[in-house]
C-alpha cells in the first residue's frame, strides 16, 4: 500500500516539473513575457499547489480508505484465522467425538454382548432349572405312580387295556370281531347257515390284554422281555351262551440283547421282520406300524405275521439297519385239489392254530377232491427267511425293503403199485413299506407292500401258498408236484393326530391271487378236465341259490337232486377302512379311550364255468371303549 503512495506522489511531482519548463511562445515580447510569465507561473503555481493540496486530500482520503480496508482485512484475516482456529478445534472436537463414540460404541457392543451372553446364561440356567424342576416332579410323578416294579435288576412294567367292542356286519360270518376276509359270504351263498340273508351284531371283550415287559442293563448290553396275550383263543367248549370260557392266547413272548457296538439279538414270538416298521428293524410295538384299528384281523393289503423267529440286526450307521429273520415255517395248500394220497399239508388260514388231522376226502366227477378237517401242521423243510434293509431320516421318515424266501415240502404216498417219494417247491417274495411324516406329529402317509410267488401266509386275507398238481383216483395228468400260488398285497392311508386327544384314519388295501390250472384226463372216458386253483371250469352255480328248490325254480329244464358246488377261488379282495379315537381321559391313572370304525369289504372271484365270477361285500361297523394300564 505504501509503494502505491509513493508512485501517485512521483507522478504527480513530474507533472508539475513538466508544467514548469514548457517552451515559451515566440511572438510575445520578453519584458511583457517575463511579467507574463512570472504572473503566469505564480499562477500555476498556484494552481500547482492547490492540485498538490487536493491530491494530497486524495491521498490523504485514499489513505485513509486504504487504511480502513487495511483494517478491514486485518479484520477479515483475524475472522479467518478465527474461524480456522474455531474450524480446527470443531475438527478437534468432531476426532474426539468420533473417538468417544466409537469408545461408547465399542463400549455399548461389549454391555449388549454381555447383556446377551448374561441372557444367554439365564436362559441355560432357566433351562437346566426347568430341566431340574422336571426331573424332580416325574421322580415324584415316579415315585406316587412308578410305571415300574424293580426286581433284581430288572425294571418290570406291567400294561395292556381292557375293552368292549359293539360290532355290526351287513352279512354275517360268526366270527366274532376278526373277520374272515377270505370268505365273507358271495352272492346269495348259504356258507353254512344262510347267512348271507343275516346280519350280525355282538359285543365281545375278547380282545382285551395283558402285557409285561422286563428291561434290564448288563454293562454297556440292553436286555428287554416282552409278554403278550389276548382272549381271542378258542378251545372245544368255548361260546358266547352263558359264560364265555373263551381261552388266553400268546401273542407275543420274546427276549433281546442289543450291544453297544450295534449288534441286537432277538428270539421268541413277535411280530415277524416282514411287518412294516416305524423306526428302525425292532420288535418293540412302538417301533412297528401295526393299524390302530378296532378289526382283530387288521386289514386285507397289511403284511404281517406273529410266529416263533429268531432275529439278528446290526446298525450300520446312524440312519441305516440291517436285519436277518429265521421265522418258524407253516404252509397252506389248496385244498380243492389235495388228496389223501399228499401228506405234509396243513389247513389254510390255520398254520400252527388250526384244526385235526384230515379224515375224510371226496372227489367230484370233474376231478376236484376236497378234503375236510386238514392237518394243522405242515412238515417243514426250512426256515423261512427274511431280510430287511430300513433307513430312517429324522425330517424325511422311515423306509424299509425287504425280501422273502420260503422252501415247501410234501410226501407223494406210496400206492400197491408204485413207491413214494418227497417233493420240494421254492417261495420267494419282494416288498417295501415307508411311513413319511407329511405334517410333522400331525399327519403321516404310510405305504407298504408285498409281491411273490408262496407267500399267501404273510399276507392278511391268508389264501393258499401253491397248488399241488395232483392225480384223483381214475384220472392222470397231474404231475404231484407243488405250484406256487402268485400273489401281491398293497396298503396305503394316512394317520392323522389333529390333538393330542384325536386319532382319525384312513387307509385302503388290496391283495390279489394268479391263477394256477392243469389238465387231467379220465382214464375210463378220456375226457379232460381243467382243474386247479382259479379253473375257468370250476362250479360256481351254487354262488347264486340259497338252495336246491330256488336253483330248480329258476332253472325248470334241467332240474337237480342237490344243489350246484360254489367254488369260488379268490381272485382279488380290497378293502376300505376310516376309523378314529377320542381320549376321554389321559394321564397318570391311565387312558380312557372311545373309538369308531367304518370297513368296506369287497371279495371277487376267478370267473368259472359259464364265466360265472361270484362276488360278494362287507359293510361293518364297531365301536369301542377301552382303557389301557398307564
Amino acid at each position: 500500500m505504501r509503494n502505491l503512495q509513493k508512485l501517485i506522489v512521483v507522478l504527480a511531482l513530474s507533472g508539475m516539473c513538466l508544467a514548469t519548463a514548457a517552451p515559451q511562445s515566440d511572438g510575445v515580447p520578453a519584458a511583457k513575457k517575463s511579467t507574463k510569465h512570472k504572473v503566469a507561473k505564480a499562477v500555476k503555481r498556484d494552481e500547482t499547489a492547490e492540485k498538490l493540496r487536493e491530491l494530497k486530500a486524495l491521498i490523504d482520503q485514499q489513505q485513509t480508505v486504504m487504511q480502513q480496508m487495511q483494517q478491514q482485512l486485518q479484520q477479515t484475516q483475524q475472522q479467518l484465522q478465527q474461524t480456522q482456529q474455531q474450524l480446527n478445534q470443531t475438527q478437534q472436537t468432531a476426532q474426539q467425538a468420533d473417538a468417544k463414540l466409537a469408545t461408547v460404541e465399542s463400549n455399548s457392543n461389549l454391555q449388549v454382548q454381555k447383556v446377551q451372553s448374561d441372557l444367554t446364561d439365564v436362559k441355560a440356567v432357566l433351562n437346566t432349572t426347568t430341566v431340574t424342576v422336571q426331573k424332580a416332579e416325574k421322580r415324584v410323578g415316579d415315585l406316587e405312580h412308578p410305571p415300574s416294579v424293580a426286581y433284581k435288576g430288572i425294571r418290570i412294567t406291567p400294561g395292556g387295556f381292557l375293552e368292549l367292542t359293539g360290532l355290526f356286519r351287513s352279512h354275517s360270518t360268526l366270527s366274532d370281531q376278526a373277520t374272515p376276509f377270505q370268505s365273507i359270504p358271495l352272492e346269495s351263498q348259504i356258507n353254512g347257515a344262510y347267512n348271507t340273508h343275516l346280519t350280525e351284531f355282538g359285543f365281545t371283550a375278547r380282545d382285551s390284554r395283558i402285557t409285561l415287559r422286563g428291561d434290564a442293563d448288563a454293562g454297556t448290553t440292553k436286555l428287554t422281555g416282552y409278554f403278550e396275550m389276548d382272549f381271542l383263543g378258542t378251545g372245544p367248549s368255548s361260546n358266547p351262551n352263558q359264560t364265555t370260557s373263551y381261552n388266553p392266547r400268546l401273542r407275543q413272548a420274546w427276549g433281546r440283547a442289543k450291544f453297544a457296538n450295534g449288534w441286537t439279538i432277538t428270539g421268541g414270538q413277535m411280530w415277524n421282520l416282514i411287518t412294516l416298521n416305524r423306526k428302525g428293524t425292532d420288535s418293540d410295538n412302538a417301533n412297528l406300524w401295526i393299524p390302530n384299528i378296532i378289526e382283530a384281523q387288521y386289514s386285507v393289503g397289511y403284511d404281517w405275521g406273529r410266529f416263533a423267529e429268531i432275529r439278528v440286526s446290526k446298525t450300520l450307521n446312524e440312519r441305516v439297519t440291517l436285519a436277518l429273520g429265521l421265522a418258524n415255517p407253516s404252509y397252506l395248500s389248496s385244498a380243492n385239489n389235495t388228496t389223501t394220497g399228499i401228506s405234509g399239508l396243513a389247513s389254510v388260514g390255520n398254520g400252527l392254530d388250526g384244526n385235526s388231522l384230515a379224515t375224510a376226502c371226496t372227489t367230484s366227477t370233474a376231478g376236484v377232491t376236497t378234503c375236510t378237517n386238514t392237518p394243522t401242521y405242515s412238515t417243514n423243510l426250512a426256515p423261512d427267511l427274511i431280510v430287511k434293509l430300513a433307513y430312517d431320516d429324522p425330517k424325511l421318515g422311515h423306509y424299509e425293503a425287504k425280501a422273502l424266501g420260503r422252501f415247501f415240502r410234501d410226501r407223494v404216498q406210496p400206492t400197491a403199485t408204485s413207491a413214494g417219494w418227497n417233493n420240494t417247491g421254492l417261495g420267494f417274495g419282494v416288498g417295501a413299506g415307508a411311513v413319511i411324516p407329511v405334517l410333522p406329529k400331525k399327519v403321516d402317509f404310510i405305504a407298504q407292500g408285498l409281491y411273490g410267488k408262496g407267500i399267501s401266509r404273510y399276507e392278511d386275507a391268508g389264501q393258499y401258498d401253491f397248488v399241488v398238481h395232483n392225480n384223483p383216483t381214475g384220472f392222470k395228468g397231474g404231475d404231484n408236484n407243488l405250484y406256487m400260488v402268485k400273489s401281491f398285497s398293497v396298503l396305503a392311508g394316512f394317520e392323522s393326530h389333529p390333538n393330542k386327544k384325536t386319532e382319525i384314519d384312513l387307509v385302503f388295501g388290496d391283495e390279489y391271487y394268479g391263477r394256477d390250472t392243469y389238465t387231467l384226463i379220465n382214464t375210463t372216458t378220456l375226457a379232460t378236465a381243467t382243474t386247479g386253483y382259479g379253473s375257468p371250469t370250476a362250479v360256481n352255480t351254487g354262488c347264486y341259490y340259497e338252495n336246491l328248490g330256488q336253483y330248480n325254480g329258476a332253472n325248470p329244464l334241467a332240474p337237480l337232486t342237490e344243489l350246484p358246488a360254489c367254488t369260488g377261488n379268490n381272485r382279488n379282495l380290497w378293502n376300505g377302512k376310516l376309523y378314529g379315537y377320542y381320549d376321554v381321559y389321559k394321564g397318570p391313572m391311565g387312558t380312557l379311550r372311545y373309538g369308531a370304525e367304518f370297513d368296506y369289504i369287497e371279495r371277487g372271484t376267478w370267473s368259472g364255468a359259464g364265466g360265472l365270477a361270484p362276488k360278494g361285500n362287507e359293510k361293518t361297523v364297531f365301536t369301542t371303549m377301552r382303557y389301557i394300564f398307564p
